[in-house]
């Protein structure tokens, strides 16, 4: 095992929830079960009706038992931020539910009474999650609203960057989250990757990304990236293939699930 991952992948086989080990069954783009999608087996492409299905989701839908994805439009995107190598102005964050709580990542909630209500549900709110300071959206209000504390990674210090917004506690990369998240430094400014043991998903915020096909793709060479440029990411992104992965779960593009090791192994290949 390699040393990145000792203390990770150790306890990894008890977070395991019924029906998403990766030797079972998957989901498909549009939440149906699907026999012997395991972490191996090849991504489904989306065909013309997927893709409908994706666009005509609610703003919010459970989408894994206890994790809840939200979409939203980017308050400060501009057709200048799309394009071949940009994003596109709907966003995706998420709710997952732990034993200590609800953890929010990245949230820009629209709806503040539906969170209400899914937080109360849920034993309040365990925390609230930055992957990347450019991601910092509503997470300040959400913070204030739920009486959370918000767990970011620190900006490197050297070369400058701008400054952060707040938070509250620092992740270490490879230390727990509250709820039992595991971060993964993405080397890219301030970014951690998110690993959710017991629904066997990883969770991007701009380190990847889906093409509007559903292809799993590394960020553009155009975006910031690690110290090494675009071979250093993707070597990053490999070190994941370690992990029983079922679920690849981003911020930018539609949702797919199932097949995740699969898509993550082609993407870094």
């Amino acid at each position: 095992m390699p040393e990145r991952f000792s203390g990770v992948l150790g306890h990894v086989a008890r977070f395991r929830v019924a029906g998403l080990g990766h030797s079972g069954c998957g989901l498909t783009s549009g939440g149906a079960m699907e026999s012997g999608s395991g972490g191996d087996a090849a991504l489904p492409a989306l065909t013309a009706s997927d893709n409908a299905r994706v666009a005509s989701q609610a703003s919010s839908s459970e989408i894994l038992p206890g994790v809840w994805r939200f979409v939203a439009p980017h308050p400060d995107w501009t057709p200048d931020d799309g394009g071949e190598d940009g994003w596109e102005r709907d966003v995706a964050w998420w709710a997952v539910a732990t034993a200590a709580g609800l953890v929010l990542v990245d949230p820009l909630v629209e709806d503040w009474v539906s969170l209400d209500d899914l937080i109360a549900a849920d034993g309040g709110c365990a925390a609230v999650i930055r992957t990347i300071h450019w991601h910092e959206r509503t997470i300040a209000q959400a913070a204030l609203r739920y009486h959370a504390e918000v767990w970011a990674k620190p900006l490197p210090a050297d070369p400058p960057t701008p400054d952060s917004p707040p938070f509250d506690r620092a992740i270490i990369a490879g230390e727990a989250l509250p709820g039992g998240l595991l971060p993964f430094a993405m080397e890219r400014s301030d970014e951690v990757a998110l690993w959710l043991p017991d629904r066997a998903a990883l969770i991007f915020g701009d380190a990847m990304l889906r093409t509007s096909e559903g292809t799993l793709e590394a960020c553009p060479a155009s975006w910031l990236q690690p110290e090494g440029g675009p071979a250093r990411l993707r070597e990053l992104l490999r070190n994941l293939t370690d992990l029983p992965v079922e679920h690849v779960l981003v911020a930018h593009g539609p949702l797919v699930l199932g097949g995740g090791l699969a898509a993550l192994r082609r993407a870094v290949a």
